[in-house]
């Protein structure tokens, strides 16, 4: 990698020019080292190809990105921004009667718990959970980063369930380590773009 091309041709040739003429280089042994010097430049072109493959669809993922600011995003996992009053919606998928539902909202930065409630005799299907931002005893959390967690029991037996929530999407940026898109759903809080199952407007 260092010395590249240009060298491994010098050291080639000085070693054809200096070989013994009683002990001559095999045809075999110079041309194994053409067919390696001819592989390593194959390799760093395809290399070199796929690296402008890579950058031209990361620019593509950020014009396509672009187009998702402003958008409502439904994301799996539960995290959303909410609190001071406004008020977050998140939504479960009851495969069967549930004899109850509970709903968990906790401080993401903290992990506390902030708010609970629980549900009796819920049906099959969709079900979502609106809060008002508020604790259980009527306070006024802040504005900031929550997560929300839900659990069924059904025939006796509790089931933790997938939580999705709705966020807007306010800016973009290209995150190296995941290699794809993340997006901000509040200041300085981003999501991997795969977690988002839904977009709408």
């Amino acid at each position: 990698q260092e010395l590249g091309g240009d060298a491994f041709l010098k050291l080639l040739t000085t070693q054809l020019t200096n070989q013994s003429p009683l002990d001559p280089m095999d045809n075999e042994a110079f041309v194994a080292q053409l067919a390696q010097f001819s592989s390593v430049e194959g390799i760093k072109g395809m290399q070199a190809s796929l690296e402008n493959m890579v950058s031209g669809m990361r620019q593509e993922q950020m014009v396509s990105g672009a187009n998702l600011v402003g958008k409502k995003v439904v994301i799996e996992g539960g995290s959303f921004i909410g609190g001071n009053n406004e008020e977050s919606v998140g939504t479960v998928n009851l495969s069967g009667d549930a004899e109850s539902l509970t709903f968990n909202i906790y401080d993401s930065a903290t992990g506390e718990l902030v708010y609970s409630e629980t549900k009796r005799d819920i049906d099959a299907g969709p079900r979502s959970l609106a809060w008002d931002g508020k604790t259980n005893d009527g306070s006024v959390l802040p504005y900031g980063a929550y997560t929300m967690t839900a659990t069924a029991q059904i025939d006796g037996e509790v089931t933790p369930l997938q939580v999705t929530t709705t966020a807007e999407v306010k800016s973009v940026k290209w995150n190296p380590q995941l290699q794809q898109l993340s997006l901000e759903i509040a200041e300085g809080v981003y999501i991997p773009l795969g977690a988002v199952e839904r977009i709408s407007n």
